[in-house]
């Protein structure tokens, strides 16, 4: 039988998960949940995906440091009223990856990571649109902002599909960083 706590949990959860779900042409995305920890783990364990993350590049996190991610991920939703959405492939029902905001200096930074499997397919720029068009209408959003390595050109490229301004490059807590900008009314 689960306690009282847990059901409060549980309910909180689907009621954030009904609150902010996005569906797109191809994708299911909900806000997170601790559940997704599988997800997440076998995600981030990948280095061809991991390459640029991090402040330590490439540097593989642990389980633990996974688990705080995944926590610090459903719980954004109740403290910032944003977060990012676990990804899902509408026709299969796999995990894709992630995609939203955290919060970055008191402004909104978009993230986003995918499986390898889903690279060129568009899956990323899909997640990356719906996502900002929900900040930008739905969350209030005003500018969204977003750092990339330099040498990362995949996710350049993205943000120049998606209507992201360079503003150049800039110091990242302690790691050069490519800045972007994204505001409303983007193509």
């Amino acid at each position: 039988m689960k306690s009282a706590a847990a059901i409060t949990a549980l309910s909180t959860a689907d009621v954030v998960d009904a609150e902010h779900q996005i569906d797109t042409d191809r994708l299911s995305m909900r806000a997170p949940r601790a559940s997704d920890f599988e997800f997440y783990f076998e995600l981030m364990s990948d280095p061809g995906v991991m390459r640029y993350v991090g402040l330590d590049q490439g540097k593989l996190p642990t389980a633990e440091e996974v688990n705080a991610i995944v926590d610090g991920a459903v719980n954004a939703w109740r403290t910032r009223g944003y977060g990012r959405w676990s990804v899902f492939d509408r026709v299969t029902g796999e995990f894709v990856g992630f995609s939203g905001f955290r919060c970055e200096g008191g402004v909104p930074e978009l993230i986003s990571i995918v499986h390898e499997k889903y690279w060129g397919n568009g899956y990323a720029r899909e997640a990356a649109q719906a996502v900002l068009d929900y900040g930008f209408e739905k969350l209030g959003f005003t500018v969204v902002c977003s750092f990339v390595r330099p040498e990362n050109e995949r996710a350049r490229r993205l943000l120049d599909k998606i209507g992201a301004e360079f503003t150049g490059t800039v110091d990242f807590h302690g790691v050069e960083g490519a800045a972007y900008r994204i505001k409303p009314g983007r193509p």
